[in-house]
């Protein structure tokens, strides 16, 4: 019996890129000009959603602050 050998493809040095996932040069991370409107949409979502938690934070830190401090003892 002899041994074939197989013939492996092999495949060529690529990325895909972040947004559609297409094979792209490994230099770059976005295809097109499409696909970098959308990930600069999805980063300004992101930038933005980041500012409403620290806002968020920053008020219920307050809020509980006042309470704790300022209002929330028992009277005598």
């Amino acid at each position: 019996m002899s041994e074939k050998k197989e013939k492996k493809a092999r495949i060529v040095d690529h990325r895909h890129c972040r947004i559609c996932g297409r094979a792209i040069p490994p230099d770059k991370e976005i295809c097109s000009e499409k696909c970098m409107q959308v990930q600069a949409r999805i980063e300004a979502r992101q930038r933005r959603m980041r500012n409403i938690m620290l806002i968020m934070y920053a008020v219920i830190f307050v809020i509980f602050f006042m309470l704790l401090f300022l209002g929330g003892g028992p009277s005598q």
